[in-house]
């Protein structure tokens, strides 16, 4: 009797399933994660170069940044509002007043200050032309300029002739990817026998350094230090993943002097 109850009680429990429409489970379709979007390589900087300090950077928007203007013949183009223009000190070697003062577009001259645009950041740092001149913004005879744009962390110093930069400096300045830098100047105290020049680059530690103002003694301890490249032009493509990962330097300018550095030194040409 027991058994004929429960035959009867599973098909009971059989028939109402069958009723009922009982669903069976249903493991949800795999969701395929989405490829990685690649990230586009920042595009860098061109840079022309126009002996002394004279440097103009041109951003992947297009916009230019003219710094130390004193030879008008070696710009690329002329300056339109949209442009900017920096100047780190008054001597003739580094600044033109008429260019100055007709200048378009937004410009840092000699002080303080900060520009930020879509495309580009620039920091004004007050910095010393000599060593005992004073690190006062109404005061300084030297600027700093950290700018950065097309992935590139870009630090312009000038004629700076202190014997070592500030914790302040430092801070400021952060990491360096392109330094523009001098290291002989009798106006500024330095020269290949103090390496005052190579000093103020160890605390910084760039990735690639364009002199300025140097001579053939200077230049000879800069080959031995790091690596040596030139520039066949004037004008050169900078691009934060060509960057060395160590130390090295690229010398620009007249084209003559250059290659006989380049010969001398077995300095690499830029590419």
């Amino acid at each position: 009797m027991k058994s004929i109850f429960t035959s009867l009680l599973f098909l009971f429990y059989a028939l109402a399933l069958a009723a009922c429409g009982a669903a069976t489970p249903v493991t949800p379709a795999a969701t395929a994660s989405p490829e990685p979007t690649a990230t586009d390589e920042p595009s860098g900087v061109t840079l022309t170069y126009g002996d002394n300090a004279q440097v103009e950077l041109v951003t992947p928007a297009g916009r230019h940044i003219y710094i130390d203007v004193w030879n008008i013949s070696f710009l690329t183009k002329e300056p339109s509002a949209e442009d900017v223009l920096l100047t780190t000190h008054m001597h003739t070697d580094h600044y033109f007043s008429e260019f100055v003062e007709s200048f378009p577009g937004q410009k840092i001259i000699m002080t303080t200050g900060k520009i930020d645009l879509p495309d580009i950041s620039v920091l004004s740092i007050v910095s010393a032309h000599l060593p005992a001149d004073p690190l006062e913004a109404e005061k300084a005879t030297n600027f700093l300029f950290v700018i950065e744009t097309g992935g590139l962390r870009i630090t312009h110093f000038g004629d700076i002739g202190q014997d070592a930069l500030t914790a302040e400096q430092l801070a400021q300045i952060g990491m360096v990817d392109l330094a523009v830098t001098q290291f002989s100047n009798s106006f500024s105290l330095m020269d290949a026998t103090n390496r005052k020049g190579f000093n103020l680059m160890d605390q910084v530690k760039p990735r690639l350094i364009i002199p300025t103002h140097f001579d053939r003694p200077s230049l000879e301890i800069a080959a031995g230090l790091w690596e040596g490249f030139y520039a066949g032009s004037r004008t050169v493509t900078l691009r934060p993943a060509a960057l060395p990962e160590k130390t090295a330097i690229l010398v620009m300018g007249n084209q003559s002097t250059v290659s006989a550095y380049a010969t001398v030194y077995n300095l690499k040409e830029w590419k």
